[in-house]
């Protein structure tokens, strides 16, 4: 892997700069098709404290691979220092945004997208859209993933400033990743002696459903109220992990495992 270049005006890594892993069967991505092409998505990565740089864009990639997809899923990635990543890049279909995939390009930002970023990743979302407008000849829409599935994704502070129109910002503010770790942890306190099962209601419930979305357990629309729905995958993601008690109900082990493994 070579040393990063600059494209675009910002610092960048190609798939072959960052060592993306060519998709099985040497088939390749499916080819977008330009003229379908409407709108850019933005993503955040869903974990706190997670890896970082290139490890983090590396860690997509396994994820996204052990799943059965052709590789990472985002056609670009925004690091924490703002750093653009290749994913599938201009010419492949994206595979992030279910129901929008042959639509949009996505963009993921790797960090945690419930605190304002360094300036520097919100002026990289910025310019490769303005990018992608380049290359697709026209103006496009640019959305939420919360807006275009059942998710919170990317997070209260990224969406709210996607959905606000991307207004420049003079305040960067670096992530305070123990205090967030801290957070799950007290939570996961309050959650092992209050374990939150059908009926409950409030933040915590659209946290658990927010992260079961995002692992691949649909717990349906990220409402806050704990049915059926979200009982069903919570004993899904139970059941997925061999070591915890299968009842539908998030106790502290079962929170610990969902958000802090």
């Amino acid at each position: 892997m070579t040393g990063q270049t600059r494209l675009m005006g910002m610092k960048y890594l190609s798939r072959h700069q960052w060592g993306a892993t060519p998709p099985p069967g040497g088939k390749g991505f499916d080819r977008i098709r330009h003229n379908r092409v409407q709108g850019v998505v933005i993503h955040h990565s869903g974990v706190e404290g997670g890896p970082k740089g290139t490890g983090a864009v590396h860690a997509f990639e396994r994820h996204h691979l052990a799943k059965g997809w052709d590789g990472i899923a985002y056609n670009w990635l925004v690091d924490e220092t703002g750093t653009v990543f290749e994913g599938r890049g201009w010419e492949a279909r994206g595979g992030a945004t279910k129901g929008w995939n042959s639509k949009s390009m996505s963009i993921c930002y790797t960090g945690w997208g419930y605190q304002q970023p360094h300036a520097n990743v919100l002026e990289s979302i910025q310019t490769v859209v303005r990018e992608a407008e380049k290359w697709f000849g026209r103006g496009l829409w640019v959305e939420t993933h919360r807006r275009k599935g059942s998710t919170t994704c990317p997070g209260d502070w990224l969406g709210d400033w996607v959905e606000g129109g991307m207004a420049a910002t003079k305040e960067p503010t670096m992530v305070d990743w123990d205090a967030i770790i801290q957070y799950f942890r007290d939570l996961r306190v309050q959650v092992d002696e209050a374990p939150i099962k059908r009926g409950a209601r409030g933040l915590p419930v659209r946290l658990v459903q927010s992260r079961l979305n995002d692992r691949g357990f649909d717990a349906g629309v990220v409402d806050g109220i704990f049915g059926k729905r979200t009982r069903a995958a919570v004993k899904q993601f139970q059941e997925s992990q061999g070591f915890l008690k299968v009842n539908g109900v998030v106790d502290g082990n079962t929170f610990g495992a969902l958000f802090l493994q």
